[in-house]
């Protein structure tokens, strides 16, 4: 479950596109999409019942070794699509937030190196650094809203007539980041206790969170929260405790440790997805395959510095993991057994 919401927190934290519409489209269309993933989840939940020591690339190999080894590929793939967004979206925030830092290359490369290394140390080791960087961003958000609580007034609210076309853009924008749907089809041999306790639990954190980062944006930045590139980080400029001055470079380490954990779960389930297929290679020549791989297609984007993804490449994206996220578990669901089940 914390793994799952280290994952998806990501881009509540990194990106809040208030510029596309205002403060209630956003609510409402993050509210319906959630109701989405509630519902979407369904397929793999019933999967993992009836195969709990099983991921979905095992089941296709029992079922054709040709069919393994291609939907494991598939999900390669995504790991490696889901990584490039996620180093644009990190490089982007740190062009904007620290342009003379160091060269972004540098600080996307050293991400993709300790993820490597995370991923290379198993499942637990990823398990452990989420409840650190969980346990962290966590305490961020209660600290910084506490620093701002005098700070805060119901007269920065302003209220616009929600239009039917921002409110659904915003479902599609939430869809097109549902990451959690190619992760867990991989990941939920592993989960100690019931899978839709874990997604489930991981979508209701998250519905927690993002409504308190949105209301303390609200009532604290008022009309420059539609400008803001990034509000939640913008906070940090604004709040102050006897200790820190300013609690934005406190807000740093949230930032890097939930893009390492990411980083790190989506080049683990590339890994487990090759490896289960093409069984004659060992499974860290994967790892390294993939974690090069996402570093080379995405530093193109980044020596050029563009971070933005058009419309497109936002219905790709959700295409990909919805295809591999539902559809696939709904196929399997509902397919015949397995050779051993025939037998």
């Amino acid at each position: 479950m914390v793994i799952l919401f280290t994952a998806r927190i990501f881009y509540s934290m990194t990106f809040v596109p208030f510029i596309y519409s205002d403060v209630t489209c956003r609510i409402i269309g993050f509210s319906i999409s959630v109701i989405i993933e509630g519902l979407v989840v369904i397929p793999v939940i019933i999967l993992y019942r009836k195969h709990p020591d099983k991921n979905i690339c095992q089941l296709a190999y029992e079922k054709s070794k040709v069919l393994g080894i291609l939907i494991g590929i598939a999900f390669a793939i995504a790991a490696v699509m889901l990584m490039n967004r996620l180093f644009r979206y990190f490089g982007y925030f740190m062009y904007v937030t620290f342009p003379n830092f160091l060269p972004l290359w540098v600080v996307i490369g050293a991400i993709a190196v300790v993820a490597f290394y995370a991923a290379f140390q198993g499942v637990e080791a990823i398990a452990r650094s989420a409840g650190i960087a969980f346990v962290f961003f966590i305490l961020s958000v209660i600290i910084v809203t506490i620093a701002l609580w005098t700070k805060m007034s119901f007269t920065n609210v302003t209220y616009n007539y929600p239009k039917l076309e921002h409110i659904s853009f915003e479902v599609f924008f939430e869809m097109s980041k549902y990451c959690e749907l190619v992760l867990f089809p991989i990941l939920y041999p592993y989960v100690k206790e019931k899978a839709g306790k874990s997604l489930y639990g991981a979508i209701a954190l998250r519905l927690i969170t993002v409504y308190a980062i949105i209301i303390v944006c609200t009532l604290t930045l008022g009309s420059y929260l539609n400008i803001s590139k990034f509000p939640f980080f913008d906070l940090g400029t604004y709040a102050e405790t006897f200790i820190i001055e300013r609690l934005d470079t406190f807000l740093l380490p949230a930032w890097i440790l939930v893009a390492f954990v990411k980083t790190s779960i989506l080049m683990f389930i590339g890994k487990i997805a090759l490896s289960t297929g093409l069984k004659k290679v060992k499974s860290n020549v994967f790892l390294l395959i993939i974690a090069v791989t996402a570093f080379a297609v995405t530093l193109p984007a980044v020596l050029q510095e563009k971070w933005y993804f058009s419309n497109m490449d936002k219905a790709i994206y959700t295409i990909v993991i919805f295809a591999l996220g539902v559809l696939l578990p709904l196929v399997f669901c509902f397919g015949k057994g397995d050779k051993n089940e025939n037998e």
